[in-house]
């Protein structure tokens, strides 16, 4: 029997992920790193699985978690925080945590490794800069290893865009970036999808974008108005944040987040990747690798988005 590992099970692309590997490799051992293992509250997919709990932080746990399996795959992040330490202890530290325990106690295994898009622009925000960082030690420590770099990823369980499509189910829209912007988007299911070929494939040692289908030149705020206009039947009205307002915002989120020890969602390094005009990729490394691709339309999505549904 073969075993996989997983950390981060309990989010949002963690527990598609289980759900997915669970019906794609029945016969394999599925090991999962949860930081709060209450079994009330964990999904029914996880039934069946080993539990190891914890978090990147132990080195022993971690050992407990990849020793001896075929298949490591590295979902923990933290995406929010109020200093760049927040990133660099869950982003970075964990993952080279991670790789060590895996160079000793699995040393044969695939460490699939799931990035962002927006480590390739680093010098935006603490989040982006820990991606890449984190990118690095995989690439540079892991002989078998794949990074994906997946855009903006959406779908059912995802609270973070629930009022994105819940705006636009009613009609109107408040663009967070520029009105030229173009951006990718993923659901989630091609992304664990993209995970399951690569355990198929065995594809090792490549760094890949994917992105869902999308225009010719990427989305464009105008043009999710457009779906949403044609799939709810409702004139679509667009209203834009003025990037200084947005700063603003930003700032002050961070301040009131750090005078209330909670974790700022929206931070001047946010800020910054909002306003980013370019965040489209394509599929080609992709195609390359395991001659496919994402194929989850957004005009077939949405009826299933949080937000939409309930709107």
């Amino acid at each position: 029997m073969s075993v996989i590992a997983l950390t981060g099970a309990t989010g949002f692309v963690g527990r598609a992920a289980v759900a997915r590997l669970r019906k794609r490799f029945p016969d394999t051992q599925l090991r999962l790193l949860v930081r709060q293992p209450d079994r009330r509250k964990l999904p029914g997919s996880f039934a069946g699985c080993r539990i190891v709990a914890g978090d990147l932080d132990d080195p022993e746990l971690l050992a407990e978690l990849v020793r001896d399996v075929d298949c490591v795959i590295h979902v923990a992040a933290a995406i929010a925080g109020n200093r760049a330490d927040d990133f660099q202890r869950a982003n970075v530290a964990g993952t080279r945590r991670l790789t060590e325990a895996s160079a000793i106690h699995a040393p044969d295994a695939h460490l699939i490794h799931l990035s962002s898009l927006a480590a390739l622009r680093p010098e935006l925000s603490w989040y982006a800069a820990s991606k890449r960082a984190a990118e690095e030690i995989v690439a540079s420590s892991v002989a078998r290893h794949s990074i994906l770099r997946p855009p903006a990823v959406y779908g059912p369980g995802d609270p973070a865009l629930a009022g994105l499509w819940r705006m636009l189910a009613r009609g109107w829209l408040i663009r967070p970036g520029p009105a030229e912007a173009r951006f990718s988007i993923l659901h989630v299911d091609d992304l664990v999808e993209s995970i399951c070929r690569l355990i198929e494939h065995d594809a090792t040692g490549r760094t890949m974008p994917l992105a869902g289908p999308q225009p010719e030149e990427g989305w464009s705020w105008t043009e999710i108005a457009r779906v949403a206009r044609e799939q709810s039947g409702r004139t679509v009205r667009t209203f834009g944040i003025p990037a200084p307002a947005l700063r603003v915002s930003a700032a002050s989120s961070l301040l009131f987040a750090r005078l209330a020890s909670r974790r700022a969602m929206l931070s001047p390094g946010k800020a910054r990747e909002l306003l980013h005009p370019d965040w489209v990729c394509d599929n080609l490394a992709l195609e390359q690798c395991l001659g496919w691709a994402p194929a989850t339309r957004l005009e077939r999505a949405l009826g299933t988005l949080p937000g939409w549904s309930d709107a």
